[in-house]
C-alpha cells in the first residue's frame, strides 16, 4: 500500500528535481453544496497541506461564482476549511477579465448584482456604471416598474447629465431584477450605447452593423444549491439565453461576444495554469507539467478541462468561442509572465459524484448563442469531450487517484 503522505513529503518538501503538477479544485458540489461541508473534504486537503495548513502541491480553486471578490472568497474558504487560503489560489469566473485590458478605460456597463461595480473596479475597469444608475437615469426606460411607467424624461434630465455613453457591456452574473435588466441592456444594445437614441431603425430582416462589445462571465445554465434539495438552479447562462433571444426577436441576428469566461472555456483554465505556475516558483519547485482539474459537472469542469488539453497540444484559437488564446497566454495581465503550452504538457480531468454529475442524468447545457461547438462539433463528439479521464466518488477519492498516479509517473 502506497504511503501516501510519504509520498508528498518526498515528491514536494525534500527533492525539487522531479516536475510537480498542479491541481485545479471546484467549489460548489465538490467542497460544498451550499454552505454545508461535503464528508472527507477536510481529510482530502490533509494529503496536500502540510501541518501548518501550507499547500505542498500547487492549488487553485476555480469556480463560476461571480458575486464575490477573490480575496473575500478566500477569505471565507479559510474559514470553511480551517487553514489559511491567499488569495492568489481562488479564481472567480470574472478573474481572467484583467487580461482584457483594452476594455479598461473605456465606459462600461457592468451587470450583476449590489457588488457588481466594486468587482469590475477590483479587476481593472475605470469608468463603471451599473443598472441602478440606469434606473436613476432612465427611470422612463424602466416600463416593467410601473411605479416608473409614467415618468417624463424632464424630470430627470437633470441627473442625466452624469450619463457617458456605454462603449461595452461586461455580464458579470445574474442580476438581482432580471425583467429591469433584460429591458436596460436590450436598449443599450440597441442604441449602441446611448441609451434612448435609436442610431439605426429597427427594421425586420434588416442587417445591423456590430454592436458594441460584450463579455460575458459564468456560462452555466443551472448549478446545485444546498444538500437538502436535489432540484438544480437557474444560473448566469439562463439569462444570456434568455437576453440573446430577445435580441434575435428584434433584430433576426444573435448577440455577438467578444469573449465568454469562467468554465468551460479555455481562457480560465488558461488564467488558472498560468497562476498554478506562479505558486511553483514560489515555492522553489520547477515547471508543473500536468494539471489536474477536479469538478462535479460533466458540462462545465469537465469538457473545459478537454478543451484546453486540447489547446495545450494543438494550440490555436479556442474551440468554445473562438477566443485567441494566443495573446493572452504571452501576457495575461499578471506578473512575473509566464508561457503556458510550452511548459505544461497535459490537462486531466477527473469527475466527482457529489454534486451536479448524476448518472444518466443531463440537467446543464451549453448556451447556443456562445458556444462555437454547437455549430463546429456532432452531437456526438460533444458528448466525447463531456468525458472524464477519470470518475471518484468524492474529493478525498479524487486526490489520492492524483497522488497513486503521480507516484509512477
Amino acid at each position: 500500500m502506497i504511503n501516501i503522505h510519504r509520498f508528498v513529503q518526498n515528491r514536494f518538501l525534500r527533492t525539487r528535481h522531479a516536475h510537480p503538477f498542479g491541481i485545479v479544485l471546484d467549489i460548489d458540489g465538490v467542497l460544498f453544496r451550499g454552505r454545508n461541508m461535503l464528508p472527507r473534504v477536510k481529510e482530502a486537503f490533509s494529503l496536500i497541506t502540510d501541518k501548518k495548513g501550507n499547500f505542498v502541491v500547487p492549488t487553485v480553486f476555480l469556480t463560476n461564482g461571480t458575486n464575490s471578490t477573490e480575496k473575500n472568497k478566500a477569505a471565507q474558504l479559510s474559514e470553511q476549511l480551517g487553514f489559511r487560503v491567499p488569495a492568489d489560489n481562488v479564481l472567480m469566473s470574472h478573474s481572467p477579465l484583467r487580461m482584457f485590458t483594452d476594455l479598461h478605460d473605456k465606459q462600461v456597463l457592468v451587470v450583476g448584482q449590489k457588488n457588481a461595480r466594486a468587482i469590475a473596479k477590483g479587476v481593472g475597469f475605470k469608468k463603471v456604471t451599473t443598472i441602478d444608475h440606469l434606473v436613476k437615469w432612465f427611470p422612463h426606460l424602466d416600463c416593467t416598474d410601473f411605479s416608473r411607467k409614467l415618468v417624463d424624461p424632464k424630470e430627470t434630465e437633470a441627473a442625466r447629465k452624469r450619463f457617458r455613453p456605454i462603449e461595452a457591456i461586461v455580464m458579470l452574473g445574474e442580476p438581482l431584477k432580471w425583467e429591469t435588466s433584460l429591458q436596460l441592456m436590450l436598449d443599450c444594445v440597441l442604441t449602441y450605447g446611448k441609451m434612448d437614441t435609436m442610431v439605426f431603425p429597427l427594421i425586420a430582416g434588416g442587417r445591423r452593423p456590430d454592436h458594441i462589445p460584450i463579455v460575458a462571465c459564468n456560462v452555466d445554465l443551472v448549478w446545485m444549491a444546498d444538500v437538502a434539495s436535489q432540484l438544480p438552479r437557474i444560473g448566469h447562462g439562463t439569462f444570456i439565453h434568455i437576453l440573446d433571444s430577445l435580441y434575435e426577436k428584434l433584430t433576426g441576428q444573435h448577440l455577438q461576444f467578444r469573449a465568454t469566461l469562467g468554465k468551460p472555456t479555455e481562457v480560465s483554465y488558461l488564467h488558472a495554469a498560468h497562476r498554478i505556475q506562479r505558486q511553483a516558483k514560489a515555492m522553489k519547485l520547477e515547471d508543473v507539467k500536468y494539471v489536474y482539474v477536479i469538478g462535479d459537472n460533466p458540462m462545465s469542469d469537465v469538457l473545459g478541462a478537454r478543451l484546453f488539453d486540447r489547446y495545450l497540444r494543438h494550440g490555436g484559437v479556442g474551440r468554445f468561442d473562438h477566443l485567441d488564446l494566443e495573446a493572452f497566454d504571452v501576457n495575461d495581465g499578471e506578473k512575473p509572465r509566464v508561457r503556458t503550452r510550452n511548459v505544461v504538457e497535459r490537462c486531466i480531468s477527473i469527475l466527482v459524484e457529489t454534486g451536479v454529475h448524476q448518472d444518466h442524468v443531463h440537467i446543464n447545457g451549453m448556451v447556443k448563442p456562445i458556444s462555437a461547438l454547437i455549430d463546429n462539433l456532432s452531437k456526438g463528439e460533444q458528448l466525447k469531450l463531456q468525458l472524464p479521464d477519470f470518475v471518484e466518488y468524492d474529493l478525498h477519492a479524487a486526490i489520492r487517484t492524483i497522488l497513486r498516479r503521480e507516484c509512477y509517473r
